[in-house]
């Protein structure tokens, strides 16, 4: 039995496993495919911004793609790039690529007309005397740079700036040296020339600069791990496309841990390779964003499993409850039917050889047997209908003081027979006693209290009926021998007879208490036994029953 509940346990642990594995694989799935679609639109981009041309000079190709590469700073950390301009006639020479880099602005001459001043109205009118420009500066070594630097100098009038030995063309800031002084320590660092300045444009960069009104800072990633893999493979991507192993254009390898997208453009009859590669891993980014959302429903599973654990193991528990309850009714049964069948038998065996005076006796005697036997089978069957729930309570207003008296009357001979006082007390301020209930089944409960009381008391039954505010207590108590602490808890057990009453087991099936509990489990209702020197006392407890006037 217990592997059978394991197996139904675990079918049941593993179905709520893959519910869930299926649920979060679908969310997951859906938060994933929200990132290659931003991933598919990031690649569209280089295209967008360099249109359909195909010739174009190393000088050109490198403007344009610096301008392109201050939107990509925008794309964020999570996202690896690389970018570079490609020399195919030198086995694949890469000419230029990207890096973290600087923009000086000129925000060039402006005059500016106040048309009204007042109170109520400000208009002015801007007239651009000398257009602005904007040169680009790369650095040798990889720019690292804080925040608090670059917010430092992001507007450099008044502040300690120097370029000095540089150069300008129409994109490039290059060669020299650019110094700045942040928190009273002066950083200086060298300025890069790319192989693709035009230096046939070059001035001193005194010359173009009028006045510098602002520096940008734009970050590629620096030297980060993404960006170093999209390098890695942005170079085994390009060697392919040199090999005639892919094609030119735009590219987008879609995956749940990787997604790639790149884009190759082709300029001067495949001298020149403009080249955008771009790399994220969807499912760290998903998890990372969602974290809480994983969290909490690992939690919710942790419980539904637990959940179920939990039931699995009531319902074993029960189950076994129920075998050996059966099993101890089944022996039970069986050991008080035997005594009155052994009876009845002996009795059928000596029938012939009893004499006519004598047989009125014995037919008594067996009929006794054959009605204890069908008592003892007729409560098991009230037992059984009670606990699984099979018969209805029809309830209605049941005067517990006036069942109580009824019943006594009904047993009158068994009392006079025993010469016992019983004395039925109630309080003086109570009018009635009325509780909503079943009355048949209230009659089983006062019935079978007040038959064992007469059965084992020595000469006082004494009945007692309190009224409270919401509730009705019976309680019913008889001198004779008490139960011993150990058994009380049991008393209410199917086929219980305490040691002391083993000789009149044969009177008493032991199913009467079992029946009662269970009437008074359906009411709702509480009860107890107590059990002392001055006696054993039964009790039960249920709400006051008030008719609506």
């Amino acid at each position: 039995m217990k592997k059978n509940y394991l197996g139904f346990g675990l079918v049941y642990c593993v179905l709520a496993l893959v519910i869930f594995s299926v649920l979060m694989s679908f969310y997951t799935k859906k938060k994933i495919d929200v990132v290659n679609e931003g991933m598919r639109n990031i690649a569209l981009f280089p295209e967008i911004s360099m249109g359909n041309s195909e010739n174009g000079t190393p000088e050109s190709l490198a403007h344009n793609a610096v301008k392109s590469w201050k939107f990509l700073s925008l794309v964020g950390d999570d996202v690896g790039f690389y970018s570079s301009i490609v020399d195919t006639e030198n086995n694949g020479r890469v000419m230029f690529e990207s890096q973290d880099f600087l923009a000086f602005r000129y925000y060039g001459e402006v005059e500016t007309e106040v048309i009204e001043d007042s109170s109520d109205r400000y208009e002015a009118k801007d007239t651009q005397l000398v257009p602005g420009s904007t040169r680009f500066m790369f650095f040798e070594e990889p720019l690292t740079l804080s925040k608090d630097e670059v917010s430092n100098f992001r507007f450099p009038r008044g502040k300690d700036i120097t370029v000095a030995g540089a150069r300008c063309d129409d994109t490039f800031v290059y060669g020299g040296t650019f110094t700045f002084s942040f928190d009273d320590k002066v950083k200086t660092l060298n300025i890069a020339e790319p192989e693709v300045v035009n230096e046939e444009k070059g001035v001193p960069y005194e010359e173009w600069i009028v006045r510098l009104d602002e520096i940008e800072y734009y970050s590629l990633g620096g030297n980060s791990g993404i960006n170093k893999k999209a390098h890695r493979l942005s170079d085994a991507y390009v060697a392919k496309q040199l090999d005639g192993q892919v094609t030119a254009g735009r590219n987008v390898k879609e995956g749940i841990f990787t997604t790639t997208a790149s884009v190759i453009f082709v300029h001067d009859k495949g001298h020149y390779l403009l080249t955008y590669y771009f790399v994220t891993n969807p499912l760290l980014i998903v998890i990372r964003d969602n974290l809480w959302v994983y969290i909490l429903s690992v939690l919710a599973l942790v419980f539904v499993e637990a959940v179920i654990i939990y039931a699995v193991r009531k319902l074993y528990l029960n189950q076994k409850r129920f075998e050996l309850r059966s099993e101890k009714l089944t022996k039970g049964i069986a050991y008080d039917l035997q005594g009155p069948l052994s009876v009845t038998r002996e009795y059928l065996d000596k029938w012939e050889n009893v004499d006519e005076e004598k047989r009125p006796e014995y037919s008594e005697k067996i009929i006794s047997e054959v009605d204890h036997m069908s008592s003892m089978v007729t409560r098991l069957l009230e037992l059984s209908k009670i606990q699984d729930g099979s018969v209805k309570l029809n309830r209605e207003d049941v005067d517990l003081l006036l069942l109580a008296q009824n019943i006594k009357k009904r047993n009158k001979e068994s009392i006079l027979k025993k010469d016992i006082d019983m004395v039925i007390e109630t309080d003086e301020r109570a009018e009635n006693y009325t509780v909503f209930a079943d009355l048949e089944m209230m009659y089983i409960v006062i019935n079978n209290f007040m038959t064992n009381a007469i059965k084992y008391c020595e000469h006082t039954i004494r009945i007692r009926l309190k009224k409270y505010r919401n509730s009705i207590e019976f309680s019913i108590t008889n001198d004779g021998a008490g139960i011993e602490k150990n058994d009380l808890e049991k008393v209410w057990d199917v086929l219980y007879n305490s040691k002391k009453n083993k000789s009149e087991q044969d009177e008493n099936s032991g199913v009467g208490l079992s029946v009662v509990k269970s009437i008074l489990d359906a009411h709702n209702a509480k009860y107890g036994c107590y059990s002392g020197f001055k006696g054993t006392n039964f009790w039960f407890s249920m709400d006051a029953y008030e008719e609506e006037k």
